[in-house]
């Protein structure tokens, strides 16, 4: 494998989605040291110098950040700013025409040495291009730990985990999910033949299938983490949001990047704590039902 300076311990968040991932990165990327995969690298995934563009929302006179648009609101021009993102068109441009990254678990799926050494090459320059040390980057679903450890077999992993029952019913009000997985199983790649069968019996329940799949993430996530045994972490979206400024330092401490003021920039963000209590979301029946999927 061919050895790029930019490319040293990347930081990598995973989690179910819906579980705090995007503001915990949002704010942890802020951090001067970091690069990472934009909205506009996305919308133009074949061009890395697309990544020279950060220089005008971030240098030494001035620092922009833009957000997802979630809970703050946000304004006009927040669209045009440069901000961290997923990136799945991009990934799906270096991942290639045979797989879907997007959707597939990549369970036991590994790379071919001419496409790690793309992607490696991709990534440096992405680094290069915006004038950072290291790269970082979030995804969410499935953890594909057992593809992105043969790209990156010194990478740090920041598992971003939320109570599951308001994460299901997070999962069931928006809108893609409608589309997506609330009556099929949506990501491939790593269910057994009876799973299937049980995914197809269950269709009409949006919410025991969405359980049993933010539980298989949850089982394959801890079955490559012992089997590749990453430097790991695992930060809770409930201790998180009691005192956030402790759990990203906590963060930055274990990536070893040096310290940052996180207390500044937690001041132009609002921090909500959605939880509830399980019955205000779901009947007990249900919530009866969903348990004995969970656990």
């Amino acid at each position: 494998m061919k050895k790029y300076a930019k490319l040293e311990r990347p930081i990598i968040f995973i989690g179910t989605g819906r579980s705090g991932t995007t503001i915990i990165s949002e704010i942890f990327d802020r951090h001067p040291d970091l690069a990472f995969p934009s909205n506009y690298q996305d919308r133009y995934p074949k061009h890395s110098k697309v990544n020279l563009i950060r220089s005008l929302f971030d240098n030494p006179l001035w620092r922009t950040f833009g957000q997802k648009p979630q809970l703050n609101k946000l304004s006009s021009g927040n669209r045009y700013i440069l901000k961290p993102v997923e990136a799945y068109n991009m990934w799906n441009y270096l991942t290639g025409d045979d797989l879907d990254f997007s959707r597939d678990f990549l369970f036991e799926k590994y790379p071919s040495e001419d496409r790690i050494d793309f992607i490696r090459s991709y990534f440096n320059k992405m680094v290069l291009y915006q004038n950072k040390k290291r790269l970082t980057f979030k995804i969410t679903g499935p953890s594909r730990i057992s593809y992105l450890t043969k790209i990156f077999p010194d990478a740090i992993f920041i598992n971003l985990k939320r109570n599951l029952i308001p994460t299901i019913n997070s999962f069931l009000k928006v809108d893609f999910w409608q589309t997506r997985g609330a009556n099929q199983l949506w990501w491939t790649g790593a269910y057994s033949e009876d799973e299937k069968k049980w995914a197809i019996k269950n269709s009409d329940n949006p919410t025991l299938l969405t359980a049993f799949q933010i539980k298989k993430i949850i089982q394959i996530t801890e079955v490559e983490v012992n089997r590749y045994q990453p430097k790991y972490l695992e930060v809770y979206y409930e201790d998180f949001v009691a005192d956030p400024e402790k759990e990203l330092n906590r963060i930055i401490n274990f990536t070893d990047l040096p310290p940052f003021e996180i207390a500044n920039q937690l001041r132009s963000v609002k921090i909500h704590n959605r939880n509830k209590k399980d019955t205000d979301y779901f009947e007990q029946d249900e919530l009866n039902k969903i348990y004995q999927i969970i656990k």
